[in-house]
């Protein structure tokens, strides 16, 4: 029995020692791997400090280029080189720097700790340099565009001038005005019709994309072209060229320049500068014609005085008047009336001759002669100018920007509040614009309330800060504060009435980004600049309209001083009423002008866009990712 009591013993202290060591082993097993998972852990949360380092970096620059759209690279990194902060976890740290490595690249370099845990990563993005866009032409017309149609009535001047060195007619330095003969009237579409009555003057070129209307004596200093019919009437004076695709018809009035047209010439009592052309007919009734009269068709005068000569491979009628310079007709000669003289008898036709009064020996040699003696000229046919022209004068797409397309793109889906300034105040309420923020400095029940703050977005590519509204409503006052640029998104209507006022001061802008209808009465008042263009190259008061509706789409009314704006609204008809003047430049789908102020076309803006870098399309700087590259921390022993 005592035998047996001992080995018990030991067996039961034997399997106690071994349950020791397994439960002691499990215990190390299980402390160390809490400690692993510890570890991991703050690996872990350290390598998510890692990544908003190289994410804060991010943002930091791509504030630094919002403020700055057309930052180069050695700037950017200069004011943006370090970043560092803190996470929601207790000891949780990030540190980046931000550089740029020997390819050019920008390189984020990025440090996170958590207690001991310890990542470092890094970011490549390469950098995109903004504000170019195309060098071509601006795409702000060169006075008055109409897609569909352009009508000017009443006697206001459509001109040119150069805000950049001063208001529109200042005395410049040379002491001659601030204005010039640049202006462009012009359509698009295949209808766009163009009619001007009254007796005001268009210092600049017409060019119609259908037929060219002018009466009642309006003036036009430059050159005149329809690609359809183009009639002139009632003292209309023409000081360069006009040429039509169809016909042209001109009763008095004055042609400085040449007439050209592929269809029938009807003139009468008009002088001519230079010569006469056409594939058709040519009639020509009193005056004097300077050039030479060439056709392929029948040429008629009736008491006109011709100084350098016919030619025709028609037939000739000549009444009464003088042609020097000689005659020559492939065809029948009529000398219809005693009188009708031909200087030094400088005849050579291939057809049948008919002549009355002194002129019998006409009818034979060396007058009468083969068709193979006469040499015809050949007639430049007037070709259609469209915008794909290779010789377009100018003349620009309907839209070029796609403006449907770049308004939606920088649509919200959320509710914009109504703004409403008011004007119980004694001058009104007044509402300031900064470009991220705006503030009613005069405020007796105007809305909304409180600060009014803008959002990033990109416009027109771009990068920019915009104030959201559905309708605005101005009855007191708005300004922009000065060097300032802010952005307005009117998703309803923006109305201007009473004894309203805007104003923008030096180096600022207003830009209107708007869905439906523009209008500014006329008691309001825009206060501008002289010099319509900022520092860095933006109008300093643009509407980009979208509206499609069957109304008028933007409706401006001059108050008592010239207003200047950039009005792009390729979709809808703008209306221009103003008896003191317009400045800038208009492109709507139907342009109507009325009143004796004119529209002045300010030529600055070839030097201005949206961004502020000349031409289509200016772009902000950006960054685009690359790739990540990790560099992990050795651990210690």
């Amino acid at each position: 029995m005592k035998n047996t009591s001992g080995f018990t013993l030991v067996t039961v202290l034997i399997l106690t020692s071994m349950a020791s060591i397994v439960v002691l082993s499990t215990l190390r097993d299980s402390v160390i791997q809490e400690r692993l998972s510890g570890n991991f852990q703050k690996k872990l949360n350290a390598r998510l400090m890692s990544e908003k380092g190289v994410f804060s970096s991010m943002e930091k620059l791509e504030a630094g280029m919002l403020a700055d759209p057309t930052i180069n690279i050695s700037d950017l990194i200069a004011k943006n080189s370090q970043v560092s902060g803190t996470g929601s976890l207790e000891s949780s740290l990030y540190n980046a720097t931000i550089e740029v490595d020997s390819n050019g690249d920008v390189l984020i370099s990025s440090e996170g700790t958590r207690f001991e845990g310890e990542d470092q990563m890094q970011a490549i993005f390469e950098f995109v340099a903004g504000g170019g866009g195309t060098t071509g032409a601006s795409v702000f017309s060169r006075g008055i565009t109409g897609c569909s149609g352009v009508a000017v009535t009443g006697s206001g001047l459509i001109d040119s001038y150069d805000s950049s060195l001063g208001d529109y007619n200042d005395t410049l330095d040379d002491g001659s005005q601030n204005t010039s003969e640049q202006s462009f009237v012009s359509t698009v579409n295949d209808t766009g019709d163009i009619i001007l009555n009254g007796s005001g003057t268009i210092e600049g070129d017409v060019l119609s994309s259908n037929n060219l209307s002018i009466t009642q004596g309006a003036d036009v200093t430059g050159n005149i072209h329809s690609n359809g019919n183009l009639i002139l009437s009632g003292g209309v004076v023409v000081g360069g060229d006009a040429s039509a695709y169809l016909s042209f018809s001109q009763s008095s009035g004055t042609v400085s320049g040449s007439i050209s047209a592929n269809q029938s010439i009807s003139i009468q009592q008009t002088p001519v500068g230079g010569d006469v052309s056409s594939s058709g007919s040519i009639s020509i009734t009193g005056n004097t014609i300077q050039g030479t009269v060439s056709s392929y068709d029948l040429i008629a005068f009736n008491q006109t005085i011709i100084r350098n000569g016919v030619y025709t491979s028609g037939n000739y009628e000549q009444t009464g008047g003088s042609v020097f310079g000689g005659v020559r007709v492939q065809g029948n000669v009529n000398l219809k009336q005693w009188g009708s003289t031909i200087d030094g008898k400088d005849l050579r036709y291939a057809g049948n001759g008919s002549f009355q009064g002194d002129t019998p020996e006409y009818a034979f040699s060396p007058y009468k002669v083969s068709s193979s003696a006469i040499s015809i000229p050949d007639i430049e046919p007037v070709e259609k100018i469209t915008p794909e022209s290779e010789n377009n004068r100018g003349l620009t797409t309907c839209d070029p920007l796609d403006i449907a397309t770049a308004i939606d793109d920088v649509s919200i889906n959320t509710a914009s509040p109504d703004l409403y300034i008011n004007n119980n105040s004694s001058a009104g309420d007044l509402l300031e614009l900064e470009t991220s923020v705006a503030n009613f400095l005069v405020d007796f029940g105007s809305t909304p309330d409180g600060d009014i703050n803008a959002q990033s977005a990109t416009f027109l590519d771009s990068a920019t800060q915009i104030f959201y509204f559905d309708d605005v409503t101005i009855k007191g006052r708005m300004q922009v504060k000065e060097n300032y640029n802010a952005v307005m998104f009117v998703d309803g209507d923006f109305t201007m009435s009473g004894a309203s006022s805007l104003t923008i001061p030096d180096n600022s802008s207003l830009t209107i980004i708007i869905k439906g209808k523009f209008k500014i009465g006329s008691g309001a008042q825009v206060y501008t600049p002289d010099n319509g263009i900022t520092d860095e190259g933006r109008p300093v008061f643009s509407i980009y309209s979208s509206y499609t509706g069957s109304s008028s789409g933007v409706e401006v009314s001059g108050g008592t001083r010239e207003l200047y704006a950039v009005i792009y609204a390729p979709y809808t008809e703008v209306k221009i009423t103003s008896a003191v003047g317009f400045k800038g430049s208009i492109l709507g789908d139907v342009v109507t002008v009325n009143g004796a102020g004119g529209v002045h076309y300010d030529t600055a803006l070839n030097e201005a866009s949206f961004g502020g870098s000349s031409g289509s399309g200016g772009t902000a700087s950006k960054l685009v990712f690359k790739g990540w590259r990790f560099t992990p921390v050795e651990e210690s022993d």
